[in-house]
C-alpha cells in the first residue's frame, strides 16, 4: 500500500514537460481531413517555427507539381490536416504563368501575414518581390524560411499544429486518450504496480504562479497605511468624544441642579470708566496765532493776480522749502520785466524775514511769468509765506500758512 502511493506522489510530481508527446504520423496516401489554410489563419497565430513548417509543406508539394507542368500548379483547395502537414489539392485547366505566380506567392503571403512578431515576415515579402520566375520565387522562398526549420523540434511543432487544426475545426486533439468499452462479462484487469493511479492518467498542471507568495502592492500598502491613521485618531478622539457625549447626555436628562435651584449669585457692578485725562494736545495748547499782514495789495497796476504755492510737497519749519510764484499780467500793458521776492513771517513773534530780489524777463503779449524760490524755514510752530513784487507794481500774494491748520503759540 505504502509503495503505491509513493509511486502515485512520483507520478504526480513529474513535470509536464517531460512527457513525451505523441509522435505526428503523416499519412498522404490516405484520405485528407482537416481544415482549410484561410479558416486556420483566421482563428489561430501561428510562431515563426509553425509559419515555416507549413510553407515547407508547400514548397515540398509545389516543386514536383512545377516539373510535371503547368497544368497542375493551378490551386484549387489547400487544407492543414489532423497530423499537422499542409496539402494542396491542384485543378486542372491551363493557365499562364502570371497567374500562377500570384496564386503562389498568395498563398506564401497570407502565412507571413498570419505569423507577427518575429522577422520570418520580411524575410518572405522580400523574397516574394519582383519575381517572375516561379523556380526562382519557390528558391527564394526556402533560403527565407531555413533559419525557422529546425528537425530536432519538427515533432512536437507538428503536434502543436494539430492542436491548433483540432481546436479549430471543433473536433477532440489528437493526443486525447479515450477508454476502450469492454466487453459484456469482462472484469476490469487489476492494478499490480507500484501505483494506484492508471498509466493513462496524469494529474492536471497547475499554475505555480498562485502558489508564489507575492509581495503587496504599492496600492495595497497606501491602503493599510491610511488605515493604521484612522485606528489611531479613533483611539485618540475616543476619551474626548466619550466625555462630549456623556455632558450633552446629562444636559438632557437632567438640564436643572436642584442644589442651584434657590441660589443667587452675587453680581459684581461694571467696572466705572476711568476719568477723562486732558489730551497733551489740550493740556499743551497755546494761543491762537495773530493774523500775517503781508502790507501790499493783492494786484496793482498791470500785475492783475499774485500766487504764492509749494512746489514740492509739503513743507515744515526748520526744512528747506521750494515755493513756486506766479505773477499774472494785463495783456494790455507793456512790461519788460517783473521782480519779486519771498518773505517768511512768524505769526507767534512777529518776525519778518525777507528774501532775495528775483527778476524775470517778459516776452510781449505774456500774460503770466513763474518761478521757483528756494527758501529755508525758521524753526516755529506757525509760520507764513507770503510773494511780494516790486516792479513794475507792489502786489503781494495770499499768505501761505505752514501748517495750514491746527497751529498754536
Amino acid at each position: 500500500m505504502i509503495e503505491a502511493v509513493t509511486g502515485l506522489l512520483t507520478r504526480r510530481n513529474e513535470p509536464a514537460d517531460a512527457r513525451p508527446e505523441p509522435p505526428a504520423q503523416p499519412d498522404h496516401a490516405g484520405p485528407v481531413s482537416g481544415v482549410a489554410l484561410g479558416r486556420l489563419l483566421a482563428a489561430a497565430i501561428l510562431s515563426p517555427a509553425q509559419a515555416s513548417l507549413l510553407v515547407a509543406d508547400a514548397l515540398d508539394q509545389l516543386e514536383p507539381a512545377r516539373s510535371d507542368g503547368p497544368d497542375r500548379i493551378r490551386l484549387r483547395n489547400v487544407t492543414v490536416s489532423d497530423s499537422g502537414h499542409l496539402t494542396i489539392e491542384y485543378g486542372r485547366g491551363a493557365v499562364s504563368g502570371q497567374d500562377v505566380n500570384e496564386e503562389v506567392a498568395g498563398l506564401f503571403r497570407s502565412i507571413a501575414t498570419n505569423c507577427r512578431g518575429s522577422a520570418l515576415p520580411e524575410r518572405l515579402h522580400e523574397s516574394l518581390v519582383e519575381t517572375t520566375d516561379l523556380d526562382a520565387l519557390l528558391q527564394r522562398v526556402r533560403l527565407a524560411i531555413e533559419p525557422g526549420v529546425d528537425p530536432a523540434e519538427e515533432s512536437r511543432k507538428r503536434c502543436q499544429i494539430a492542436r491548433l487544426v483540432a481546436a479549430t475545426s471543433g473536433r477532440p486533439r489528437p493526443d486525447d486518450r479515450t477508454v476502450e468499452e469492454r466487453p459484456a462479462g469482462e472484469t476490469p484487469p487489476v492494478a499490480t504496480g507500484s501505483t494506484l493511479a492508471s498509466p493513462g492518467w496524469f494529474p492536471p498542471a497547475r499554475n505555480p504562479w498562485h502558489r508564489r507568495k507575492r509581495r503587496p502592492s504599492r496600492r495595497q500598502g497606501a491602503l493599510g497605511l491610511v488605515a493604521i491613521l484612522i485606528l489611531f485618531a479613533a483611539v485618540w478622539m475616543a476619551p474626548r468624544a466619550w466625555s462630549d457625549l456623556r455632558r450633552g447626555w446629562d444636559a438632557v436628562l437632567n438640564p436643572v441642579n436642584p442644589e442651584e435651584q434657590n441660589q443667587i449669585r452675587p453680581v459684581s457692578p461694571p467696572p466705572e470708566p476711568p476719568a477723562e485725562e486732558p489730551t497733551p494736545a489740550t493740556a499743551e495748547a497755546g494761543r491762537v496765532p495773530s493774523p500775517v499782514d503781508v502790507g501790499a495789495p493783492g494786484s496793482a497796476g498791470p500785475i492783475t493776480l499774485v500766487t504764492a504755492t509749494r512746489a514740492n510737497g509739503e513743507c515744515g519749519p526748520g526744512q528747506a522749502c521750494e515755493i513756486r510764484v506766479d505773477v499774472h499780467l494785463d495783456p494790455a500793458a507793456t512790461v519788460d520785466a517783473v521782480t519779486w521776492r519771498v518773505n517768511v513771517y512768524d505769526r507767534c513773534s512777529g518776525e519778518v524775514r525777507a528774501g532775495g530780489d528775483v527778476s524775470e524777463r517778459v516776452q510781449p503779449g505774456t500774460q503770466q511769468v513763474y518761478g521757483i524760490v528756494r527758501t529755508d524755514l525758521p524753526p516755529g510752530t506757525a509760520l507764513a509765506v507770503a510773494a511780494i513784487t516790486s516792479a513794475p507794481a507792489t502786489a503781494a500774494s495770499e499768505p501761505l500758512l505752514i501748517p495750514a491748520e491746527n497751529a498754536r503759540c
